[in-house]
């Protein structure tokens, strides 16, 4: 029982102690009769307590089905000129990202997917899960504009595309046989050797898809809403399509979502799926349980001022 519940009910009990040694000196009863109802509250109180005590909780659990021989791997740009939009209080294009990383996400719910960050280089942050909560906490939370910052702070435009040779010679993967690696960016990379690129994708068996954010005429607005000396590059639709076709992979615009979907689907085809139990809400019983005790604590605080008035 704890301190809490303890307290109020100890003090209950030595003042019904000393009730009764008024009525035995003036030789009258028990007030109401037989006390059985009297000890039958006793006996809730002390029963909720002690439950409340134990720290009881409602685990909802449920079964996700999972890919054994897929995994992907989501990669989003996080460069400043990710902070690029329409307007002042207009979706970034890091915002826009986000969205549409998840419903891609969604859209091939049974392959395990990580999520990475991209500047100059490629940070891991969650390894291939199928876990939905896992890679959205991790999406809203963990991953953010120049979180960690580029090693040439400052720079708006500090994508390098050659980073991504990291995901086929590092080790990303878990040994699955179909892996896919899916970059979420604004394309506007510095100069690159897309042939290191592709070259280290098909030692590392990962196929490639590029979704390209972005729209021209976008601009980097600061904290104070002014915006900075940022102009959108017109070429980056060409470098996304340059990387994707490099490797042998695919390239989408923002807007042709279905299709990226589509593609991702063929990449990674079809294949065994099993049934993983994932725990979700867990949620604590405690208060309410003695909030339910308040009732009959409540009936023995009020019995106790009746018979002392």
């Amino acid at each position: 029982m704890t301190i809490g519940a303890a307290a109020p009910l100890a003090a209950f009990v030595r003042s019904e102690q000393r009730a009764a040694g008024v009525r035995e000196l003036l030789g009258l009863g028990p007030p109401g009769g037989s006390r059985r109802p009297l000890v039958g509250v006793i006996v809730v109180l002390a029963v909720l307590a002690g439950i409340g005590a134990a720290q009881p909780v409602l685990a909802k659990t449920h079964h996700q089905a999972a890919r054994t021989d897929a995994e992907a791997f989501f990669i989003i740009d996080t460069s400043r000129s990710m902070l690029a939009s329409d307007g002042p209080d207009a979706e970034t294009r890091y915002d826009r990202a986000r969205d549409i990383a998840l419903r891609l996400r969604d859209g091939m719910s049974t392959v395990p997917v990580g999520l990475a960050s991209l500047t100059d280089r490629v940070l891991p942050l969650v390894f291939p899960t199928a876990k939905r909560a896992t890679f959205e906490s991790t999406l809203r939370l963990a991953l953010g504009v120049d979180r960690p910052a580029s090693s040439e702070a400052g720079d708006v435009r500090a994508t390098k595309f050659t980073a991504l040779a990291a995901v086929g010679n590092r080790n990303f993967f878990r040994g699955a046989d179909r892996r896919l690696a899916v970059v979420f960016t604004d394309a506007e990379s510095t100069s690159f050797d897309a042939n290191v690129v592709a070259n280290a994708l098909a030692e590392g068996n990962v196929q490639l898809l590029v979704v390209r954010i972005g729209k021209l005429g976008e601009t980097v607005y600061g904290p104070n809403g002014a915006p900075e000396p940022y102009e959108s590059d017109p070429g980056s639709a060409a470098l996304a399509e340059s990387l994707a076709s490099a490797a042998g992979g695919e390239a989408f615009g923002e807007d042709d979502l279905d299709s990226a979907i589509g593609a991702a689907r063929r990449m990674v085809g079809e294949g065994p799926v099993v049934a993983q139990t994932e725990q979700l809400d867990v949620k604590p019983l405690a208060p309410y349980v003695f909030l339910a005790a308040l009732l009959p604590l409540a009936f023995l605080l009020y019995r106790r001022n009746f018979a002392l008035g």
